[in-house]
């Protein structure tokens, strides 16, 4: 008898608001007075550190669980040692702000002030991926979210449970299952 386990429909966990987070949680540019622009390029030279270019940036939205959030789509393309180009993007969704009129700052002004903090974030993550390339060897910062079927990147893949036939070993065309019988 096979055991199948429940997969609940919506794996997405909700995120704390952005007027519930705190520097001493861990979390960085609540209060940042750069501008989305400054930001975006900060981006752009932490991206070109690691071996991308930057393409564009996307405003919109996301649809993270229950929870409607701000923020970018970050395109970039890497050129490999052969030359071709691959193309990656980075989805960065700013935390959702509440809707209470009790708050003292508008609505609008901390939807943006939480956009800002994602892009803050972003580049102090970036920025630590640069770190870690530097004490890894052969670590490639950018390939979690290389493109790879077109439409999704390698980490959406995997996490929906169909990369595995994408990654392939190296030079392999194609993979083959077999059994094994173990000796005593």
């Amino acid at each position: 008898m096979n055991f199948i386990p429940e997969q609940p429909k919506d794996k997405t966990p909700d995120v704390p608001y952005f007027d519930d987070v705190t520097e001493k949680d861990g979390w960085q540019g609540q209060a940042t007075g750069k501008s989305i622009d400054v930001l975006k390029d900060e981006i752009t030279v932490a991206i070109r550190r690691l071996g991308g270019t930057v393409t564009g940036f996307q405003q919109g939205s996301f649809l993270a669980g229950k929870q409607k959030r701000d923020g970018f789509q970050v395109e970039y393309i890497v050129k490999g040692p052969d030359g071709s180009m691959t193309r990656g993007r980075i989805d960065v969704a700013a935390l959702p702000v509440k809707e209470d009129y009790r708050l003292q700052r508008s609505l609008k002004t901390r939807r943006d002030q939480s956009l800002k903090m994602s892009l803050y974030m972003l580049r102090v993550a970036l920025n630590g991926t640069w770190f870690l390339q530097q004490l890894s060897p052969g670590y490639a910062a950018l390939m979690p979210w290389m493109i790879v079927d077109g439409k999704r990147t390698l980490t959406q893949a995997w996490s929906e449970s169909e990369a595995m036939g994408l990654l392939l070993p190296p030079g392999g065309s194609e993979f083959v299952e077999g059994n094994f019988k173990e000796i005593s």
